[in-house]
């Protein structure tokens, strides 16, 4: 397993495996040159704050009642952290060696709108067929906070053509139900019996629908099982015709599932071959989406002396 990351937005660039044939695939989405993650502004491989999903309004109040107006940059909405998020900075490398590497960061008062100053580390480590992401970060003023991985996954390592033959398990009873500009709706609903049940595992798209090249229309939030804190699995990607199998386990509450349908085939993955619509699949732990605006949400509040923590590992089996 070969891992290649930037400074740019502490991002994962390639996710390179041996096949059969002890050639290298690469099943994380990457592009070209790295202005092309610019241009695309896709949030490929990415790391994503200070707040990744969305924010209606681009606004909050505070646990004293104030209103904070955010740096909106999805109309009316903030995105991912606003225009100039953290996938758009040079991070510090602050550690390097052959297994892991520490990214590091600090997002002065009002960055994007956001208060307080906060210092925030993202540290990777490979170890057998598996790698861990640590997420830290501490402020000096309350704010708010929920950083995530905006990787795209293709087990099969072709980008050009759909993924929606990949079979997918996601450990959650409910979902999060949204409106035309993906902010939740009041309350969570039962997958059961949806096109959102993913409970036991079963292909994206069914046959029919990858004949058709059907659009298929998931970029929602998924309430997790198990406690937010704790480290389990909450998510498995298989691709039977290679085999391999991605096993995501986190800490957080939510897991935002996007089947990328915006890709078109004028963008190219780093091998210069065009992408398709849905070629690859974004698998986002996170809390939820809008939490600051919603008591019923887990909370996203982080105040002076306590420490954010957020915990993935990838792992690779086939």
């Amino acid at each position: 397993m070969r891992v290649l990351f930037s400074r740019q937005g502490a991002r994962i660039l390639s996710f390179s495996l041996k096949d059969n044939h002890k050639s290298d695939v690469n099943i994380a989405l990457g592009f070209p040159s790295l202005g092309d993650y610019a241009r695309h502004d896709s949030y490929v491989g990415a790391t994503c704050g200070r707040y990744a999903n969305r924010i209606a309004g681009a606004h909050y109040r505070d646990q004293q009642g104030n209103l904070v107006q955010l740096a909106a940059n999805e109309g009316p909405n903030l995105l991912h952290g606003g225009p100039e998020g953290f996938d758009k900075r040079p991070w510090m490398v602050m550690e390097q060696t052959a297994s892991h590497v520490v990214f590091a960061l600090s997002s002065p008062d009002g960055d994007q709108g956001f208060p307080g100053t906060l210092h925030c580390t993202v540290r990777y480590e490979l170890a057998g067929n598996s790698m861990r992401c640590e997420i830290s970060a501490t402020c000096d003023a309350p704010t708010i906070i929920n950083i995530t991985n905006h990787s795209y996954w293709n087990l099969s390592g072709r980008f050009d053509r759909s993924a929606a033959d990949h079979e997918l398990q996601i450990h959650a009873d409910q979902y999060l139900p949204v409106d035309d500009c993906l902010i939740p709706l009041p309350g969570r609903a039962d997958v059961t019996g949806t096109t959102f049940d993913f409970r036991t595992p079963r292909a994206i798209a069914a046959p029919e629908e990858l004949q058709a090249d059907k659009v298929i229309d998931y970029d929602h939030n998924f309430c997790l099982s198990g406690r937010r804190g704790t480290l389990r699995k909450i998510a498995s990607l298989f691709h039977a015709p290679t085999n391999r199998r991605l096993t995501l386990s986190s800490t957080e509450a939510g897991l935002q599932f996007y089947l990328a349908r915006h890709f078109t085939s004028e963008m190219t993955s780093q091998d210069g071959t065009p992408l398709h619509p849905q070629c690859a699949i974004a698998l986002e732990p996170q809390t939820f989406p809008d939490s600051p605006n919603r008591e019923d949400f887990p909370s996203p509040f982080l105040n002076p002396g306590d420490s954010y923590s957020h915990v993935m590992v990838w792992q690779i089996d086939g």
